[in-house]
């Protein structure tokens, strides 16, 4: 036997320094996790309002393409349209035309969507495009 008693380190970490350590990390993950998810929304908006204002974009294109005599009437009575690259039915775009001065149209294209989550972007419930829309544009066509 030794004439003293020698002290050994003690080893690992006790059961309430694991938990503890595995409650930080949990949070943290968690926290990341909602962060991904949260980028994961924003992608997916960033893309539907770039088809949106192509869509709207595309749809200016078409109007100028139309004699200004017919403009009016046509987009009166035809002023809904699809967003291409939008689910169709999950998407819709409106045109408005203005015809106050005869030789002046101002038109308005605006287009709403329902994101993947349901969240409608630029409308109403009905999917009827709003003024507040972000994928909107706004022109004057003049006759020439």
């Amino acid at each position: 036997m030794y004439p003293f008693k020698r002290k050994l380190p003690k080893a690992g970490f006790t059961l309430i320094e694991i938990v503890i350590a595995m409650l930080i990390i949990g949070i943290a993950l968690t926290g990341l996790l909602a962060t991904y998810l949260t980028c994961f929304e924003l992608v997916e908006t960033a893309r539907n309002t770039t088809y949106a204002l192509n869509g709207a974009q595309k749809k200016l294109e078409e109007i100028r393409d139309h004699n200004f005599s017919d403009i009016y009437t046509y987009y009166t009575n035809n002023p809904n349209f699809a967003v291409d690259g939008i689910a169709i039915g999950d998407s819709n775009g409106l045109v408005e035309v203005d015809n106050t001065n005869p030789d002046l149209l101002l038109v308005t294209v605006t287009a709403c969507w329902r994101q993947k989550n349901g969240r409608i972007i630029g409308g109403d419930s009905a999917l009827n495009p709003l003024g507040s829309s972000p994928a909107r544009l706004v022109t004057y066509i003049a006759n020439r």
